[in-house]
């Protein structure tokens, strides 16, 4: 495998002609910085991520699949001069991960080859996303303050409940929960560890987002009780629910401290976001993309890359 990998992380097997008199091979579909892109890399990389789109022939998406695997190749090689590329443990990870290393035992070695290079090319958008994020300020307190007073609508809820819900498809179990719930007064690890098709959520929601069936049992309630059995159905599965209301608030305002956490995370990745978008750009410009169409063959190619006018000859 280790071997596997680090044939991945040499230099494509072929370099485009730079310019010199030797031809491009047949193979190549398309040049980046000098490095090939390979037919059956991509055909490969097809197969394996967008079959059914394949199978289609739906040229408008794959022109856009196309495109994007081409900015996948130039991160890549951004990555490879960075000296950052995914790790021989990294892929191995990710492909016993995905349930693919049974693959390496059936694949020949060129395609065990464009396999590991089609795992860097998932990796290495996280890994660039993590180099990023090194380099981005933090967000300061100014800033979140800035954004609850100019968004303060965000932060308005209306008349909301807080309740436990509990639901199975099976009544009769709920209805034996609700003795132990209500008569022996047990608390949620007891029904955790007891009931295994029971489902248990604790949630606060305003009465505009909780079904109509619940809000009707949740008006009458008092806080600390439990509710009868109330039935739903979504197409032909039913569902059983009890309801325990925790608390019913009012209208409000929230503080800023109680959201402060929520906005800095918020603009943390809109700013990150922006930034990642910005070096991607930044990256393509710096790159020489040629794409020869008519070689590519799995559909007609009219994306947005510069196309080669006889640069193969």
């Amino acid at each position: 495998m280790q071997k596997l990998i680090l044939f991945l992380l040499l230099p494509l097997l072929f370099s485009c002609s730079d310019g010199s008199l030797s031809p491009v091979p047949d193979n190549v579909i398309a040049c980046i910085d000098n490095q090939d892109v390979l037919r059956e890399e991509f055909v490969l990389y097809l197969q394996a991520n967008y079959a059914d789109i394949l199978e289609k022939k739906d040229e408008e998406i794959l022109n856009r699949l196309f495109d994007g695997y081409l900015e996948q190749r130039v991160l890549l090689n951004y990555l490879q001069n960075q000296h950052r590329l995914p790790g021989e443990k990294e892929i191995a990870e990710y492909l016993q991960l995905t349930g693919k290393t049974r693959l390496l035992n059936t694949y020949d070695l060129h395609e065990k080859r464009i396999l590991a290079l089609n795992t860097s090319l998932i990796l290495a958008e996280e890994k660039f996303k993590n180099m990023v994020a090194k380099g981005m300020p933090l967000i300061t307190t100014d800033e979140t303050e800035n954004y609850y007073e100019q968004n303060i609508n965000e932060f308005l809820k209306g008349e909301s409940y807080c309740f436990i819900r509990f639901s199975s498809s099976y009544e009769d179990l709920l209805k034996d929960a609700r003795y132990w719930l209500v008569r022996k007064k047990k608390g949620l690890d007891f029904f955790r560890k007891r009931y295994k098709d029971i489902q248990i959520e604790e949630n606060c929601f305003q009465t505009s987002e909780i079904p109509e069936p619940f809000l009707k049992t949740l008006e009458k309630l008092k806080p600390g009780r439990v509710s009868r059995i109330v039935q739903t159905r979504l197409g032909a599965s039913v569902s059983y629910n009890l309801l325990k209301i925790k608390e019913k608030l009012a209208p409000r305002k929230l503080p800023f401290e109680e959201v402060e956490d929520t906005i800095r995370e918020k603009l943390s990745r809109q700013h990150l976001n922006k930034r990642i978008a910005e070096k991607k750009q930044e990256m393509l410009q710096q790159s020489r993309i040629v794409v020869y169409p008519d070689r590519i063959l799995v559909f007609n190619y009219s994306g947005k890359f510069p196309v080669s006018h006889g640069e193969e000859e």
